[in-house]
C-alpha cells in the first residue's frame, strides 16, 4: 500500500534487504516500531525536521544532506518534518544481519543490537549508499548480483561501526580450491543468459554469501559480479564476431535487456561500442 505521504518511490528488493528511494511530503508520523532494521538517509537539502524520536533519543534539530538515523527492530519512533525531502530507506531483516555477524566472525550471533542513531554522519555509509541510488538510477549487466556484493559491504559495516558490540571480524586469508573454482565457473558459463544470485553461487561453492565474496576475489582476483560481468561480455564479442545473431539477440544472451546498456557495458569492456568492433552495420 502506497503511503499517502511518499509523492515519488523506486524499490530494488533483495533477499532480506529492501532499498527504497522516495519524495516525501510534510507530516508527522507516530511509528510503532515492526520487525525490520530501518536505516534513512537524507539525500535532498533544506530539511526542516521539527521532531525526531527513536526509543528513548530525541532531537528537534534539522537534518543535513547525507545524515542518517537508524531505528532498529521493535523500537517505536516519532518523525515530524515541514519540508519536502528525498531519503533512501533501507529495511533490514534481523535475520540477516545476525547471520551475517556469525558468518564473519565465527561465533553463534543470535542477537545483533543495533545502536538507535538520530542525524548521524557516516561518509563510508553516505558512499554505500549512493552505490545503490545509483543502481536504482541505472542498473545494468548483472546488476542484482552487483546489488548483493553492496549488501554485504552495507552490512559489515553496519556490524563493525554501528552495533553495541562489534562482532570480531576473522581476517579471510583461504583460496577457492581449484575443484570448486570449477565447479562455480562451469555454473556460471552455462547461465550468462540469466539472472544470477550471489546466493546460488556461494551455494555452489558450499561457503557462506561473506567468504564466498572474499575467498573468491582472492583466487582469481575480480569480485563474482565483475567476473560474471567479463565473461558476459566476452561471450558477446564471441557472438559478434560468428554474426549470426542481431545485437538485440546477442544482449538477450548475455542476460542484459537492455540494449544501450549492453553497448555501455561493452565499450567500457573493450573500448569501442559492439557496432565500432566490426566497423559495420548491424542489423
Amino acid at each position: 500500500m502506497k503511503e499517502s505521504w511518499i509523492s515519488k518511490r523506486r524499490t530494488l528488493c533483495l533477499s532480506g534487504l529492501t532499498i527504497d528511494c522516495h519524495v516525501s511530503e510534510p507530516n508527522a508520523l507516530d511509528f510503532p516500531g515492526c520487525n525490520d532494521h530501518l536505516l534513512c538517509l537524507l539525500l535532498s537539502d533544506s530539511n526542516q525536521q521539527k521532531l525526531t524520536r527513536i526509543g528513548e533519543q530525541s532531537s528537534e534539530k534539522a537534518q543535513s544532506k547525507g545524515d542518517f538515523w537508524i531505528c532498529p527492530a521493535k523500537t517505536s519512533g516519532l518523525w515530524d518534518w515541514a519540508s519536502t525531502d528525498e531519503s533512501l530507506m533501507f529495511v533490514i531483516n534481523p535475520v540477516l544481519l545476525n547471520q551475517t555477524a556469525k558468518d564473519v566472525s565465527g561465533c553463534d550471533t543470535s542477537t545483533v543490537e543495533l545502536l538507535s542513531t538520530i542525524g548521524a554522519h557516516d561518509p563510508q555509509l553516505e558512499a554505500i549508499a549512493r552505490l545503490f541510488q545509483a543502481e536504482l538510477d541505472t542498473g545494468g549487466v548483472g546488476s542484482s548480483l552487483y546489488a548483493e556484493s553492496l549488501m554485504q559491504v552495507l552490512l559489515i559495516h553496519l556490524l563493525r561501526h554501528h552495533c553495541a558490540l562489534q562482532p570480531k571480524i576473522q581476517p579471510t586469508t583461504a583460496s577457492l580450491p581449484a575443484h570448486r573454482l570449477q565447479t562455480v565457473q562451469d555454473y556460471i558459463h552455462s547461465r550468462l543468459d540469466q539472472p544470477l544470485q550471489l546466493a546460488e553461487l556461494a551455494a555452489v561453492s558450499g561457503l557462506s554469501q561473506y567468504h564466498f565474496c572474499r575467498v573468491f576475489k582472492q583466487t582469481i582476483g575480480l569480485a563474482p559480479y565483475q567476473y560474471v560481468l567479463k565473461q558476459r561480455m566476452e561471450k558477446a564479442k564471441v557472438l559478434l564476431h560468428q554474426g549470426n545473431h542481431t545485437l538485440v539477440e546477442i544482449s538477450l544472451l548475455v542476460g542484459c535487456t537492455d540494449q544501450s546498456r549492453f553497448a555501455k557495458h561493452f565499450r567500457k569492456h573493450f573500448g569501442v561500442t559492439p557496432r565500432e568492433l566490426l566497423g559495420k552495420t548491424l542489423p
